[in-house]
Formats: structure tokens, sequence, C-alpha cells
């Protein structure tokens, strides 16, 4: 299967650490990400009938990861800074829902470590991407349906987002940008909808 290089913008609460540290993180030094432009969501969700094969379920859940990414790069971003967290529901369920909605309040409110250390209340603002570079993808049987839960690890690469405190300095992020993560997308049969329902750090940077 072909590398896709998914764009986003945005951290949920673990990628939250690899990227701008909260009031209880430690102090590392900041890195400086390029500007990417903020992707805009063409679709609302991903829906469809139930996968006919392996091949199918892996490119629905590739796209549903996308739009989430997207998403969160709409919700996280100028004009939103994470109040509005409504549009996560029709791209993400379970752990991630939770993850990305506790990382969006962040973002809303603080407290956020600055590039000195200090903890910072009040809104950040967010500039920029993130892309996710898959490794391999597969699908196994969920809830009765056939290849209705697909894994796919691969590559988070945070160096493209750029977080400002509300004191006007870089946010602290963490000096590895780019770590191992893996997506789990998972099929709705009631809904016929796909949603990013966890994201695990595998503990290796890439």
């Amino acid at each position: 299967m072909s590398i896709k290089r998914l764009a986003l913008a945005g951290i949920i609460a673990a990628a939250l650490t690899l990227t701008a540290c909260t009031g209880t993180g430690n102090q590392n030094p900041t890195a400086s990400p390029t500007d990417t432009p903020t992707p805009t969501p063409t679709a609302t969700s991903i829906t469809g009938e139930a996968p006919a094969d392996e091949d199918e379920a892996i490119t629905k859940a590739e796209a549903a990861i996308e739009l989430l990414l997207a998403t969160q790069a709409q919700v996280t971003g100028e004009g939103n800074g994470g109040t509005d967290t409504a549009p996560y529901e029709a791209v993400a369920t379970g752990a991630a829902l939770q993850r990305y909605i506790e990382d969006a309040a962040r973002i809303a409110n603080g407290p956020t470590l600055n590039e000195d250390g200090e903890s910072i209340d009040g809104p950040s603002t967010v500039e920029g991407a993130v892309v996710f570079e898959p490794m391999t993808a597969y699908g196994q049987e969920w809830q009765g349906v056939p290849n209705g839960l697909v894994l796919v690890p691969g590559c988070l690469d945070l160096s493209g987002r750029k977080i400002t405190t509300a004191d006007g300095k870089p946010a602290m992020q963490n000096p590895n940008l780019r770590n191992q993560f893996e997506f789990q997308v998972s099929y709705d049969a009631e809904s016929k909808t796909w949603k990013v329902s966890n994201l695990i750090d595998l503990g290796a940077t890439c």
C-alpha cells in the first residue's frame, strides 16, 4: 500500500504533550515548526455500506483519519480556537473523541507552557498542520463486520504546527516532533459511518 501524507492540524491530549506542553509538562526546548496551510474539510463524515474487503476498509479508514485531522485544524485554528468541538462528533468516537475534545479545551482555555516554561492561562492560537504518514494498515472483524476495525500505524509529524500561548510567546514543544502512533478506525453499522476510535502512542520516534 502506498504511503499517504494526511494533513491535519492539532493534537489530541496525547499528541499535545508532543507539540505543546500543559502546565504540568516538562521544560523542553522549543522547536521551530514550519508554516503549513490549514486544510478545510470537504465532508462531515465518511459513510457507506460495510466494506466489501480489506482494501476498501483501509481506503475508508485512511479517509476518516484525513478528515479527522482536517477537522481538528478547523476546530483549533483561527476563528474557532477550540471553542466549538461539535464537528468532532461526526469523525471521532470513544477515546479519540474525548482526547480531541480535551486538546481543544487546552487550546481554548489553557494552561499551556510557553517557551520559558511558564504556565499560561487563556486561549492559545494555532497555525499550520501536522502530517500523518501511514506505514501499513490492516483490518479485523468489529461488532460482526468483517474488516470493520482498521489499525493504521504510522508516523505523526508535528513539526509543521505552531502554537502561541496567550502571552504571545511560542508554546514549549517536545524536541522529538516525529513519533510513531497507531490510529484505530471503526465502522458503525447502524449509522454506516467510519470514525477514529483511538490513537495509541507506540513509544518510538520515526
